[in-house]
């Protein structure tokens, strides 16, 4: 049974921020291979840590969601329990499909735009020279 859910991960980001992007890119690979769908990744940066995490004052913040099947959770908990870089994991189960945001208007739609409002100007200013 498929279930929709939300992913924490803080990981350490002492280790560099290309560490850190493998590491976000590791998992997530590893929930589009395991039949995630749909994925979305929401990386927040580094923020500071509320308490000491194994003597680290910040780390940096990820959010997926996803929708997937109930037992690769339990697969994936054990994975990041092993992984040094990541300081804490959250798994939420939430009652609503992940929301997948809309992709923005493509560059030719723009380009359309500019180009109307020009020719707008343009018969504004034939209308006053005359």
């Amino acid at each position: 049974m498929t279930r929709h859910y939300e992913l924490t991960l803080i990981v350490d980001s002492q280790s560099g921020d290309e560490a850190v992007s493998q590491t976000v890119e590791k998992y997530e690979s590893f929930l589009t291979d395991k039949g995630a769908d749909p994925v979305v990744a929401d990386r927040r940066g580094v923020r500071k840590l509320a308490y000491e995490i194994q003597k680290q004052n910040q780390a940096d913040y990820t959010y997926f969601q996803f929708t997937v099947e109930a037992q690769m959770i339990q697969e994936m908990d054990r994975q990041l329990r092993l992984d040094q870089s990541v300081l804490r994991h959250l798994f939420i189960k939430l009652d609503e499909p992940p929301f997948v945001p809309a992709e923005e208007p493509s560059e030719v739609d723009d380009d359309a735009e500019s180009s109307e409002s020009e020719e707008d100007v343009s018969e504004d200013e034939e209308e006053t020279k005359e």
